[in-house]
């Protein structure tokens, strides 16, 4: 199979709705020192691309930003979620335009001022729910909404029943403990059961990809 095939496989029917990318180690965590950077393979990073490129916008915390120093977006729009507003050492990623989405306390305060004179788009999300916020992206025209996380994104969406699909690669680290769970907050209860729409194996690394079957 190509590359080409694969990542097409690996993605499924293209559809409307929202999706969440993540990777996690054989127990559960979402990071290795800090970070996913060890984690994954070559296919994750293409399929971490390919879901990029299929999204009209990509939401993430801006945690996950900084600890994985997302550097300019040049395609599809990033939209990142900041209570704090504060972005110091990723001037260039401000400056190539992404949307800031906060809730409405602070979307008229001078940290949002100063990053809107910056380049970013400063939304409101009303009281803060993650429901709000992709309300207000669908108003931008987004139909097809990607999340890459962190933990806490990835827990809001799911709570709220944010979520149509969830690729989850398996990577095959293994260490004592869980450094940061993939899932964390209140998604975890109730829980969410999921239906496997395809698993496959590429160097001992497992891409899973799953469909809602219910809400919470």
């Amino acid at each position: 199979m190509s590359d080409t095939a694969l990542i097409e496989h690996l993605m499924g029917p293209d559809r409307e709705g929202i999706r969440l990318i993540a990777v996690s180690t054989l127990h559960g965590s979402a990071t290795i020192d800090g970070t996913s950077g060890p984690m994954g393979n070559g296919t994750d990073a293409q399929l971490f691309a390919a879901l990029r490129e299929w999204a009209d916008i990509a939401v993430i915390g801006s945690a996950t930003v900084k600890s994985e120093e997302y550097g300019p977006s040049t395609s599809t729009r990033l939209a990142v979620l900041s209570h704090s507003l504060d972005f110091a050492g990723f001037e260039e990623f401000i400056a190539s335009g992404p949307i800031v989405l906060t809730p409405e306390e602070r979307a008229s305060s001078p940290e949002a001022r100063r990053l809107a004179n910056a380049g970013a788009e400063v939304i409101s999300t009303g009281t803060g729910t993650m429901s709000e916020a992709i309300a207000a992206l669908r108003a931008q025209g987004a139909r097809r909404i990607s999340c890459e996380g962190g933990p806490s994104v990835y827990s809001a969406f799911i709570a709220e029943g944010l979520m149509d699909k969830l690729y989850l690669t398996l990577d095959p680290h293994l260490s004592p403990s869980v450094e940061k769970p993939v899932v964390d907050g209140a998604a975890t209860s109730p829980a969410l059961k999921l239906e496997l729409e395809n698993v496959t194996a590429v160097d001992s690394t497992v891409f899973l990809r799953y469909r809602r079957t219910q809400t919470p």
